[in-house]
């Protein structure tokens, strides 16, 4: 294995297909094959079919509303072409709209039975069921987007609310994307605003994928982190173009969270572009039926809640190592047996599967003396290489606001108190490390929890 890390190309088309070992000791790999980005790139999924096979067995997977959005027109030119089609549509949940659920992956896993090849016509939730199904049928699917609303495409994971839990299934990557830049500009705005909100979360995400790495030991290489820093930068530069529906704008946040969702198959897990704002985006989602409500836009309520967890950041990077009381810190420490109670109050009906993912990360007393010894006594060196990537949570808000996406709870149709039951018990759902649970070690997720959601500015 080479001693030298992996040079990964920062341009979407020299992406495809890349392979290259690094001294991290993977394989860095993307397994697409094609990706179109333009206006009219709807006729390119004929030239994508034609690559996969001729006179195949065809599902197209859409909902009721991306079905007429362009779901139709993809059936009409795969039907042209000489192969054999037929419509799956999701049909709608709660809100008038589908749900990546056990429900609708039994749906499109039938759809598929005897199929060659699918063809996903929508964003997160008709791409995440069509990717797993497909996955599971063991057929390669083409992905058309129809908003730029999160970067879900060119992933190797499916978001899928599993027994009341929001989990991230290891599948495949499309064969290929294609994203339409007439059909995005249609796009409704919260959809447009979602994928920025997504999109922001890169600078903190990437900070976490660090932080776990530093102070868990849990697997983290800078080789693919540059992949989408780099794109993330060039659309917040021009996010408020994203208002006025400006092609070239909208072209940037679609390259780069397509680029986002290759960084997650770089890695070979999601954490490059999934932190403790996910955490808490996620905790809303599995909450929403217990409150008889929809769950919200996946990326809006990841920007506000990336100006949360920039917040908390900030609040930290201001601590002063010295205080840092390993001893007292070590003997308020809680094993998992006695949160039970807690946890089972904050989460409810999840709490079982909730109670087996926290205890997989949640260190003994033994094990956080030592993490804790080695946060304060590298405390600048951490910094040095944490901080890196972040960006003040000032900037964040301006950027998402500029381009008319969500910035508080209210905007989200949330009330605070959902971020106030969400700020300490995100971090409870997945066994990842992330600045929640750097904070929480350091004794101040929650003494700190009213001051730090006050800062953060998302309450009004």
């Amino acid at each position: 294995m080479t001693n030298t890390l992996a040079d990964i190309p920062g341009r979407l088309d020299d992406l495809l297909g890349f392979s290259a070992p690094c001294r991290c000791g993977r394989v860095h790999g993307v397994d697409m094959r094609g990706v179109s980005i333009r206006r009219g790139a709807l006729e390119d999924v004929v030239r994508f079919t034609r690559e996969v096979g001729s006179s195949l067995r065809l599902v197209v997977v859409a909902d009721r509303v991306t079905y007429e959005v362009a779901g139709e027109r993809v059936l009409k030119l795969l039907l042209k072409d000489g192969h054999s089609a037929r419509v799956c549509r999701v049909p709608d949940g709660a809100g008038g709209r589908p749900h990546a659920d056990e429900a609708g992956l039994q749906t499109v896993e039938a759809a598929l039975d005897g199929a060659d090849l699918a063809v996903a016509v929508g964003s997160g939730t008709i791409n995440d069921l069509t990717k797993l199904a497909s996955y599971n049928r063991n057929i390669p699917y083409l992905v058309v987007a129809t908003a730029p609303s999160m970067n879900g495409y060119t992933s190797a994971i499916a978001a899928v609310m599993q027994a009341g839990i929001k989990r991230t299934v290891d599948c495949h990557q499309p064969y290929a994307a294609i994203a339409d830049l007439e059909i995005l500009q249609k796009a409704p705005r919260e959809l447009v605003t979602a994928g920025l909100g997504d999109l922001e979360s890169k600078p903190t995400s990437t900070a976490d994928f660090r932080l776990g790495g530093r102070i868990r030991g849990d697997y983290y290489c800078p080789a693919p982190e540059a992949v989408v820093l780099e794109a993330e930068a060039r659309v917040a530069d021009a996010a408020e173009g994203l208002r006025r529906r400006d092609s070239e704008a909208l072209a940037l946040l679609t390259e780069a969270l397509m680029l986002s969702g290759i960084s997650m198959k770089l890695a070979g897990s999601s954490s490059p572009a999934s932190g403790g704002e996910h955490l808490i985006s996620h905790f809303w989602d599995m909450s929403a039926r217990d409150e008889n409500r929809v769950e919200g836009w996946h990326g809006a309520q990841v920007g506000v809640a990336t100006i949360v967890t920039a917040t908390l950041y900030e609040f930290l990077q201001e601590l002063n190592p010295a205080d840092i009381d390993v001893d007292a810190l070590v003997a308020a420490h809680s094993p998992v047996e006695r949160m039970e109670t807690a946890i089972r109050a904050r989460h409810g009906p999840r709490a079982e599967a909730v109670l087996g993912e926290f205890s997989k990360k949640h260190p003994t007393a033994e094990q956080l003396g030592k993490e804790l010894t080695g946060i304060r006594d590298g405390w600048e060196e951490l910094w040095a290489d944490v901080g890196q990537t972040l960006r003040p949570s000032a900037r964040i808000r301006k950027i998402l606001s500029g381009a008319g996406a969500a910035v508080t709870m209210g905007e989200l149709g949330l009330e605070a108190e959902h971020l106030r039951r969400a700020f300490p018990a995100a971090r409870e759902i997945r066994n990842r490390y992330t600045v929640l649970d750097f904070a929480a070690d350091l004794g101040v997720l929650e003494s700190r929890a009213d001051y730090l959601l006050q800062a953060s500015g998302c309450f009004s």
